[in-house]
């Protein structure tokens, strides 16, 4: 038997380890998951950027004033996303920390601790991943030109629709995401020192 073989040896593993190893939903360590929310958070900050580099002709249809300064809802359906990803990595950085500690789950916490990395994997990676990833390609839909505009407008798409009650700019998303992603890998780097 090599040495990989040996270390996935199961009478090395704690009973938590065991139980999570046979029931949690991602199969990846809690602190990679809250780097791979961490880096979502981060892809938040191409708001900006995206809609500040649309084509003169999709700014002269789509917007009144500075695109990366105008209060869209899909720079609200970015921040959510962006929320969503740096909170779930941060949970998943607590209970990281929580587990590195000890002492170890008992039996009635196993289920407990199982729940909530699932819990906490599923706001991070879908409702972060998908407002994220949903809102930049909304918001990067003007790059195809006035007619992909057209074409979302006759079924009821609006990406560029400003929104004055929620005053969410492409440039405080991006700000925003910047900060939230950064914390979150700044906390899985904390903690895996410890």
């Amino acid at each position: 038997m090599s040495d990989d073989d040996d270390r996935f040896d199961p009478t090395d593993r704690s009973q938590y380890d065991l139980v999570r190893a046979a029931n949690v939903i991602v199969p990846l360590s809690p602190i990679r998951k809250a780097r791979i929310c961490g880096v979502l958070a981060i892809l938040g900050a191409l708001a900006a950027p995206i809609v500040a580099t649309l084509p003169a002709a999709v700014r002269e249809v789509g917007f009144s004033g500075p695109p990366a300064a105008t209060p869209l809802g899909v720079a609200v359906v970015v921040l959510v996303g962006t929320v969503a990803a740096g909170g779930g990595g941060l949970g998943l950085v607590a209970l990281q920390r929580r587990l590195a500690r000890g002492p170890e789950p008992s039996d009635a916490d196993v289920w407990t601790f199982i729940a909530a990395e699932d819990a906490l994997t599923g706001i991070g990676f879908v409702t972060g991943g998908l407002g994220v990833g949903v809102g930049l390609s909304l918001l990067a839909s003007g790059h195809r030109g006035v007619e992909t505009l057209e074409a979302l407008h006759r079924n009821g798409v609006e990406p560029y629709l400003a929104v004055s009650t929620l005053p969410v700019t492409p440039r405080l998303t991006s700000a925003v995401a910047v900060a939230i992603g950064l914390a979150v890998l700044a906390a899985t780097v904390a903690v895996d020192r410890e």
